[in-house]
């Protein structure tokens, strides 16, 4: 019962922050749509496409090895942070090659410095808000993406709709937010009391940089599965064609904040429930719950896709909705990747990530280069769910040296199926296409009538206990 209870209040936590920073960002969207068009749009995305890869390069991915060796058993903390310190310090230095790679990228037109400050900014918050997850501080974590995510939404409306700043408001917005994060998270982690214990052990950092070293390649391999389709979108069929695909994201990410609630919060349970006697069946449990619960949200969004995006986004983007059948199927079992990826970050086991990174990423390019030119941004969306599937299966077989998780059992493989027939059935694009996906939602929770009892069954007693309270 304690294991539940550790594992439902990190859970909540994390709902805290995921949620909270979702909402405000879905709410940006359509005053993104609005005062962008799909190639000013489509600029945007590729510049957070480009520093996606180069923020965890030019930090070594410091931030990953902080959380992780924090999480220790007689972790040195003060040591660890201070090797976060030296690398992030670093960064500062080598951040200025994003003008040399900035030259090849003639369709960026906004200020290189601009673009530098917002990935050292992004890179600094990174670490020092890993550093409070290291220290299981959770809410604090919480309250620094919240904080985050809320100055930036305040700057984005003062500096687009009042200033009139244009590309350049967007991204001095997340400047200045991730400043002021950054700023909390310092004062939060006690990271003032390293600096005057500043100390190296280099046996410790060897330790850490062999870990998050492997951490770099698989983060440039998990850029190509994610980000290389908007670059190879953009260069194929245009940059406008790049903006109405980057919103196609959106609503997958829905599916991508709930799972990464658990999933963060599973880390942490499964480091500590490492060695417990019971951990195979504790473990099998919890995927259980995670693959019913997320076929049904899964299909439940296919169901509301269309007449959301309608409201949701200006017209010229309402095309969108045609490539997030592929992308919810993707995030679909990229989630239940994640989950199956804790047994390495348990292990320590960084060459796992890179491996299953590498075949994702190797099936991505190969598919986007043979079908983007063919069947155009449908081939990026199919490439990027079909390499999702890839690293799932690879996991499947790679963790079983860790634990043995029962994936194909048969109510899951009759789930997954007809996850992927209502993910056809978006393409009737009528009445009917609408009635064939709400019955595909009925089954799915009749197959899992049993989940969806226990489920209201938590809801009504947490419900019950806040009125009596």
């Amino acid at each position: 019962m304690q294991r539940k209870a550790y594992l439902a209040k990190n859970t909540a936590l994390f709902a805290l922050n995921s949620i909270g920073i979702r909402i405000i960002t879905f709410l940006l969207v359509p005053i993104y749509t609005n005062t962008f068009g799909t190639s000013e749009y489509g600029e945007i995305d590729l510049v957070v496409t480009m520093v996606t890869i180069l923020s965890p390069i030019i930090f070594f991915n410091i931030g990953e090895a902080v959380m992780r060796f924090s999480l220790d058993e007689n972790a040195q903390k003060n040591k660890i942070a201070s090797i976060g310190l030296v690398f992030s310090l670093t960064a500062v230095i080598l951040g200025t090659s994003i003008f040399v790679v900035l030259w090849f990228f003639s369709q960026i037109t906004i200020n290189g410095w601009i673009v530098y400050f917002y990935c050292i900014t992004e890179g600094l918050f990174h670490t020092v808000s890993c550093y409070l997850r290291g220290q299981e501080k959770i809410l604090q974590y919480a309250i620094s993406n919240i904080l985050s995510t809320l100055f930036m939404a305040i700057l984005n409306i003062v500096f687009l709709l009042v200033f009139k700043l244009g590309i350049n408001g967007y991204f001095l917005a997340y400047i200045i937010s991730y400043i002021i994060a950054s700023i909390y998270c310092i004062f939060a982690g006690d990271v003032l009391m390293v600096f005057k214990r500043f100390s190296i052990d280099k046996d410790l950092m060897k330790g850490m940089v062999k870990y998050s070293i492997v951490l770099i390649p698989n983060s440039l391999m998990w850029w190509i599965m994610n980000s290389s389709d908007h670059v190879m979108v953009t260069a194929m069929i245009g940059i406008a064609a790049n903006g109405i695909y980057a919103i196609s994201y959106k609503i997958p990410s829905i599916l991508s904040a709930l799972s990464t609630v658990f999933n963060q919060a599973w880390a942490f349970s499964a480091i500590h429930e490492n060695k417990s006697n019971d951990r195979v069946a504790f473990n099998n449990n919890m995927y259980d719950k995670l693959a019913r619960f997320l076929t049904i949200v899964t299909i439940g969004l296919m169901c509301i896709m269309k007449p959301f995006l309608k409201a949701y986004v200006g017209m010229t983007y309402y095309e969108a909705w045609m490539y997030t059948p592929y992308l919810l199927v993707g995030n679909f079992f990229l989630t239940l990747a994640t989950f199956l990826s804790t047994f390495y970050t348990v292990n320590k086991d960084s060459k796992g990530f890179l491996v299953s990174g590498t075949i994702g990423a190797a099936v991505n390019i190969i598919l986007n280069y043979l079908l983007i030119p063919v069947i155009k941004v449908h081939g990026a969306a199919f490439a990027t769910c079909v390499s999702y599937i890839c690293v799932y299966l690879y996991r499947v077989y790679d963790t079983r040296k860790y634990m043995r998780i029962e994936v194909f059992r048969k109510q899951y493989v009759l789930g997954y199926t007809i996850l992927i027939l209502a993910a056809i059935s978006m393409f009737i694009n009528s009445w009917i296409g609408q009635v064939v996906l709400i019955i595909e939602l009925i089954m799915v929770i009749v197959l899992n009538l049993s989940f969806v009892k226990e489920c209201l069954t938590i809801i009504r007693s947490i419900i019950v206990k806040i009125i009596s309270k």
